[in-house]
């Protein structure tokens, strides 16, 4: 698998295999800025796509949370979570790469669901 690298206002998200790592670079993160994430332990991925004049972003749902919270989020709860990056909307290096990490991670997910359902 090929590592997929999505360039955000706030930091970066780097998917290779089943391991997520965020990598935080604003003034918000003291300390530790980066957290890896097996792909096991994820509910679910929200995306907002950046267009034109609006910025997006990028959120991993842990296991336990609900995803639905996330869907009216705004872009400055986002900011803080350690969990998200923004996506700049007239500074998005490649908005393509963001749709390839979405795909293949809900993919991912759909797939560890749907083998978890065939071991009950």
């Amino acid at each position: 698998m090929k590592e997929i690298v999505v360039q955000g206002m706030n930091g970066e998200m780097v998917v290779e295999g089943d391991k997520i790592t965020v990598k935080h670079t604003g003034p918000l993160f003291l300390g530790k800025r980066e957290v890896v994430l097996d792909i096991h332990s994820l509910q679910a991925v929200v995306y907002k796509k950046a267009h034109l004049l609006i910025n997006g972003f990028l959120k991993l749902v842990p296991k336990g949370d609900n995803p639905m919270l996330y869907q009216t989020a705004t872009l400055h709860q986002m900011g803080k979570d350690e969990l998200a990056i923004i996506l700049r909307a007239f500074e998005n290096t490649n908005p393509q790469d963001a749709e390839d990490f979405y795909t293949y991670v809900v993919g991912r997910l759909d797939q560890i669901k749907a083998s978890e359902n065939n071991h009950l």
